[in-house]
């Protein structure tokens, strides 16, 4: 009887996680609907001119959370992040080592490129500049170019996945500066309250 019982619980536990991926499914799609013409238009990026480079000790760094086993402390300089006219959100960055050393980088995310790819709305991402923290000028990759970030969900760039949850909403960026830099401030605790056990 005890095992009826619990094939009965069972069985009813598996329908409701499955209704469950059936609705967010249905969420995904009606979010892809809804911004159909967002995947459909042609990116053409603006140039945007290099901030300062920054102190690395000194600004609004603010210290992203990844996770427990990640070895690190990337930050990211708040007062950076902005919107670009193409869509675009532009910051810097610094991938600091467990060691402290300091690795700093111009950067842009792109939410929305047209092409889906792996549950990430085919975002990409761009290195704009190295920081040369000793001559106080940014060096330019030979050749830089948008690289697919893909999927959020895909741990290959743990770090940037973060900032991908934190800037991209609906397949699109979020509206302002102040409210990009508010969701990386409040992931970094929703991280921190989820994983950090």
């Amino acid at each position: 009887m005890k095992r009826i019982w619990l094939a009965a619980l069972l069985c009813g536990g598996f329908q409701a996680a499955l209704a469950d991926g059936a609705d967010h499914l249905d969420r995904r799609q009606q979010i892809f609907m809804q911004n159909v013409t967002e995947y459909n238009k042609e990116f053409s990026e603006v140039d945007v001119p290099m901030p300062a480079v920054p102190n690395p000790n000194e600004g609004d760094w603010f210290e992203l959370y990844i996770d427990n086993m990640y070895k690190g402390s990337p930050r990211i300089l708040l007062s950076s992040i902005t919107q670009a006219q193409d869509g675009s959100v532009r910051y810097v960055f610094n991938n600091r080592s467990e060691a402290g050393y300091d690795n700093i980088t111009a950067e842009g995310l792109l939410c929305v490129t047209g092409t889906k790819l792996l549950d990430s709305e085919g975002s990409k991402l761009k290195t704009y500049g190295y920081a040369d923290l000793v001559n106080h000028r940014w060096i330019e990759p030979r050749h830089s170019q948008w690289v697919t970030l893909g999927g959020k969900r895909n741990a290959t760039d743990r770090v940037r996945r973060v900032l991908y949850d934190a800037f991209c909403l609906d397949t699109k960026a979020r509206n302002s500066d102040e409210e990009l830099r508010a969701q990386v401030r409040k992931q970094g605790r929703l991280a921190k309250r989820e994983y950090g056990k």
